[in-house]
């Protein structure tokens, strides 16, 4: 089994998940590297800076850059008009997936769903179609990856979740808001979707985790959002539909790993201070006055709402680090903190807030910087 280090956000996203699988991948000696997409799916966007290259990606993994290939598992969902799109921006790097058979498969119709409804509940979603889809596939409305070679089974399960969304449409929306989903259900260009459902098998090839892992030598987790929105340990109704804890990770390596789990690593990231997109709730109200913020690539936007910042709270980050470990129990797995954005706060000090969390890590790092050279070893 390959060395595994699996990159986990201990807030509510956005501290850097990308740019720490980027370092992660550059200063490993390995010749044969693989990032895993475990949870999330087409929401997320990861940024990496190179020199003069930046990039976020949403549909590829952050080791794309350096010509990493990425595996998206069964937790996950995947948007072929994305990997269309991004795959063409990226094809310098010759980006490729390997995908499980089950991943699931957005549509246009759970994205218009998804924005409807969050017009109404104003939880802070992305507005990508990511926490609809688990809920059609959990109603037993599939649509998977093993479906996208297949023009009239592709266009079958389209057909089945249009019929889906009709009927729930009936029961969420007033007659007003009916007649306007209607209105732009129907204005969907579907062919056009299952055309690139089938163009982007140039992109990827079909592949569970089982019968991909013994070619890679060294393979980075990927984590999407963070602990603090996670399914379980989140605060409803402000959560996603996704395990972002090591769950889903832990789980997969089982799969081939089972009774050997010593060659983990788990990097648990935070900035130096809190983030948030939307109206949940933060854990303290103080302000921190930043620096250095303004290349900031986390906006207000119509769907997430605005971002906030906040102080870091040090109770938070030990419950977020307890909640995860329960699924460690038996396993040797080294834990490191990366705290980030931390020429963005000149005041702040690691060594007061490790104090404070009074929990042991195998090291600390930290970054001062966007790309891979702002990143050092502070313990």
């Amino acid at each position: 089994m390959a060395n595994c280090d699996l990159v986990i956000d201990l807030g509510f996203g956005d501290a850097g998940k990308g740019h720490m699988v980027d370092y992660l991948l550059e200063k490993s000696a390995a010749d044969r590297k693989l990032v895993v997409r475990f949870s999330g799916g087409h929401q997320v966007g990861h940024t990496v800076v190179q020199s003069d290259i930046e990039h976020t990606f949403s549909n590829f993994g952050s080791g794309t850059l350096q010509g990493v290939p990425t595996y998206y598992s069964e937790h996950t969902t995947i948007f072929p008009p994305g990997i269309h799109l991004e795959g063409e921006q990226l094809q310098a790097f010759r980006p490729h997936l390997f995908i499980h058979p089950l991943t699931m498969v957005s549509t246009p119709y759970d994205i218009l769903y998804n924005r409807f409804l969050e017009k109404q509940q104003d939880h802070g979603s992305c507005g990508l179609g990511f926490g609809a889809t688990v809920e059609r596939n959990r109603a037993e409305v599939h649509f998977h990856a093993l479906d996208l070679m297949n023009r009239w089974m592709i266009r079958q399960r389209l057909n089945s979740i249009r019929r889906y969304y009709e009927g729930r449409i009936a029961a969420v929306f007033e007659k007003n808001d009916q007649q306007l989903f209607m209105e732009e259900l129907a204005a969907y260009d579907e062919e056009l979707f299952i055309d690139h459902c089938l163009t982007i098998q140039v992109y990827y090839t079909l592949s569970t985790f089982n019968a991909l892992e013994r070619n890679f030598d060294y393979i980075v987790f990927e984590g999407s959002q963070g602990i603090m929105l996670d399914t379980q340990f989140g605060i409803y109704p402000h959560t996603t539909w996704s395990h972002t804890s090591t769950k889903n990770a832990l789980d997969i390596i089982r799969q081939t790993q089972r009774d050997r789990m010593d060659n983990i690593q788990v990097y648990y990231l935070t900035r130096c201070y809190q983030t948030r997109h939307g109206n949940g709730p933060m854990s303290t109200a103080e302000i921190p006055a930043l620096v250095n913020n303004e290349t900031e690539t986390n906006i207000t936007n119509a769907f997430q709402g605005d971002f906030r910042i906040a102080k870091l709270d040090e109770e938070l980050l030990r419950y977020a680090l307890h909640a995860d470990a329960l699924f460690h129990e038996g396993y040797p797995i080294r834990r490191i903190l990366v705290l980030t954005c931390l020429d963005q706060l000149p005041d702040f000090s690691v060594e007061v807030l490790l104090d404070k969390l009074a929990i042991d890590f195998d090291a600390v790092l930290g970054s001062y910087g966007r790309t891979n050279e702002a990143i050092r070893t502070i313990r």
